[in-house]
């Protein structure tokens, strides 16, 4: 490792993208001349029976229009990893958090909606538009629906920024799409007055109406679905593990069984935030993966996408494609070693004789994950030996954090190995691993992270794809590159979307409260006006406009 990268992985480097913004580099309109917002709807709605918002009368019921600005303030960094044109996504507008969340309530000294039901506007959305949904599996031209599952726990503090962003969600998820998802807020009750509660309580409506008024703002009541732990031991009483790191989708195995009108389930927790249109990003991704073959798959999800470097997704393909041993690749089931337990093991989809070209391309994908996915062997990583009653050979992929969309093929067959076998990994693990064994589809999504330090893109490469740009290097094998080892907690600091940084938050608070912290170490805050157009339509003088991106963690705004 050179010395540039070895200094930076000890002390970081002033910040290029803060200092930017402190400089008013980052400034919209006026001072950049940006043409005025238009209405922002990336969704086909020709086919779609127009739901309903909040009632016209009321701030929110604009919901379907979001503003964008039709161009970027000039000098935006383009991103370090990934890119708006490999998902699909716009990357050439902007919007500022009133053109984003106008509609929803941001410049309103209400706080809260209590007389709006979005429960029931997202139900009574489905109801008109059922006719075009497969509910059942039994018309396949029909379109699927999705669930987002937004996960939470009673000790969460519900603040104004969260109460605009979950409204977006519904708006432009459910309302927008006519029911195409829908959103479900689970809570898990980890305090001690719950300890006793049983799965029978939680059909008790007169507790769910007392637990909903109690942890969950008026308007999202109806979103709200609650469990405890011993909800989780009765479904999995040989598991003998049910906290949230080492289970994260024993709940939301739960909802793919008691949920089967939903093909997918994307799972992401109240500290992710979009920053553009949530339909254009979840739907484009979901679409992207379906078009990817599965020859590589695994071991292009093992690496990022770095454009200043490979250039072309299609340059990086063909990396990819060099860099794999002849016959080391991972093409078909991984399944666990045979023994007494494993001797009778049959994989969901075996792998074909012969294998059709173009294998995997117009399939949807069983796993999607946000952040890489690779195989820990030998790395070092904290939950590498953990696979509890499984083989200790067992093959496994890991992809931290805990944000991506699940088949609920690939949760169902987790819920049926739990439940005969006992069987778990980790929770990053748990759903690429069983994908792994079971031969299903599984992949990274390399949506737009933006970096902030004026460190080579070289030198990223080295660190983050464990191998020196131009040279040879074997994607079977596990590399330090993406381990979350405390020592090299720096690493991750200045990116936008990764287990644990600061600039997510950094900059949506900049984006939410126009609050710009300091880059000296100080607390130090510097306020910016907010427009005074409240429904996004006008231009807006001194906002930041940033391009659409993901975001996490985000959690003290």
């Amino acid at each position: 490792m050179n010395k540039r990268v070895t200094h930076w992985a000890m002390s970081r480097p002033i910040p290029i993208l803060l200092r930017q913004m402190f400089s008013g580099s980052f400034w919209s309109t006026s001072n950049h001349g940006l043409p005025a917002p238009f209405v922002f709807n990336p969704i086909d709605t020709s086919e779609i029976t127009i739901c309903d918002g909040p009632s016209p009368s009321h701030p929110g019921g604009t919901t379907r229009k979001l503003y964008a600005y039709p161009s970027l303030p000039a000098g935006f960094p383009s991103p370090t990893f990934g890119g708006h044109d490999i998902i699909g996504t716009n990357g050439s507008i902007c919007f500022t958090s009133t053109s984003r969340y106008g509609a929803y309530g941001i410049n309103d000294n209400e706080i809260e909606w209590p007389d709006v039901n979005w429960g029931e506007l997202q139900q009574k959305c489905f109801e008109r538009n059922q006719h075009r949904y497969n509910v059942g599996g039994e018309v396949a031209r029909k379109k699927a629906r999705q669930a987002l599952v937004l996960r939470g726990h009673e000790q969460f503090k519900w603040r104004k920024n969260d109460l605009l962003y979950t409204r977006s969600l519904v708006a432009e998820l459910s309302l927008a799409s006519g029911g195409e998802y829908e959103v479900i807020l689970m809570i898990q009750l980890n305090g001690e007055e719950h300890a006793n509660l049983t799965t029978a309580d939680f059909h008790n409506e007169t507790l769910l109406n007392r637990l909903s008024e109690q942890y969950v703002p008026a308007e999202f009541r109806e979103l709200a679905v609650f469990f405890n732990s011993n909800v989780l031991k009765d479904l999995y009483p040989e598991v003998q593990q049910w906290n949230y790191v080492m289970q994260a989708y024993q709940p939301v195995q739960w909802l793919a069984l008691t949920r089967p009108q939903f093909s997918h389930f994307w799972t992401v927790e109240q500290d992710f935030r979009y920053l553009g249109h949530n339909y254009e990003f979840f739907n484009s991704i979901g679409e992207w993966a379906r078009k990817q073959p599965r020859e590589n798959i695994w071991e292009r999800s093992s690496q990022f996408y770095i454009p200043a470097v490979h250039k072309t997704w299609d340059n990086f393909v063909q990396v990819i494609k060099q860099n794999t041993p002849s016959g080391q690749d991972v093409l078909g089931p991984k399944p666990p070693p045979k023994t007494s337990t494993y001797s009778s093991f049959k994989p969901a989809i075996p792998l074909p004789s012969p294998i059709p070209k173009d294998w995997g391309v117009g399939e949807d994908a069983d796993v999607i994950s946000l952040s890489p996915i690779w195989d820990p062997k030998g790395s070092g990583w904290v939950f590498e030996n953990f696979k509890h009653n499984f083989p200790p050979a067992t093959p496994l992929q890991v992809s931290p954090p805990s944000c991506g969309r699940f088949s609920r093929r690939v949760l169902l067959l987790t819920h049926e190995e739990q439940v005969a076998h006992g069987t778990w990994v980790a929770g990053e693990a748990t759903n690429p691993t069983t994908a792994l064994h079971h031969g299903l589809k599984a992949v990274y999504a390399p949506h737009p992270l933006y970096f902030d330090e004026d460190i080579d893109h070289k030198a990223l490469y080295t660190v983050f794809n464990g191998a020196e740009a131009g040279k040879a290097f074997d994607t079977t094998k596990a590399h330090e590159g993406l381990l979350l080892r405390p020592e090299w907690k720096d690493r991750w600091l200045r990116f936008t979307f990764s287990w644990s940084n600061q600039l997510a938050e950094e900059l949506y608070r900049w984006f939410i409260l126009h609050e710009k912290t300091s880059t000296d170490g100080t607390d130090g805050k510097k306020h910016a006006p907010r427009s005074e157009h409240p429904s996004g339509e006008a231009p807006h003088d001194n906002e930041p406009c940033f391009p659409s991106m993901a975001l996490h963690p985000v959690k003290n705004i």
